[in-house]
């Protein structure tokens, strides 16, 4: 595919441990069966996104990689329709795998349910609106 904004750049991943901490320091998060989703607020202009695929709910390594094969695509596919300005970690409750459109589907529902929670959280009355400055 040529057209750049449909690629997943390194810049739209979490990959330092402490990036993770921060997410699951300051989280909201939202479930259903197959996924949890953690949000926490980047300043950033774009989402991005982490994947926790633990060994003892998933599996062996192949299907533990085809969750991450599937999410990757879907936070790729459907990062337009993410919250921006979001750190998002994902990750899988269950062996069975989902569709993939109930994958998709799942996810942006989740990450915006996660955000709604966060924004709840962390703007009260004496705070100032989350897009003004720190948290």
């Amino acid at each position: 595919m040529s057209d750049k904004s449909q690629r997943f750049p390194a810049t739209l991943r979490l990959k330092k441990p402490g990036e993770f901490d921060a997410v699951f320091t300051r989280r909201s998060s939202a479930g259903n069966g197959w996924l949890v989703v953690y949000a926490a607020r980047s300043g950033l202009d774009q989402p991005r996104m982490g994947l926790v695929v633990a060994k003892k709910k998933i599996g062996n390594a192949v299907q533990r990689n085809r969750w991450k094969r599937r999410l990757r695509e879907a936070f790729r596919l459907n990062r337009q329709k993410l919250p921006r300005g979001f750190d998002l970690v994902v990750l899988p409750q269950s062996k069975q795998h989902p569709t993939f459109a109930a994958l998709e589907s799942a996810l942006v529902q989740l990450a915006h349910r996660a955000a709604r929670k966060w924004k709840r959280n962390h703007a009260g009355p004496d705070k100032p609106a989350p897009g003004s400055g720190q948290p």
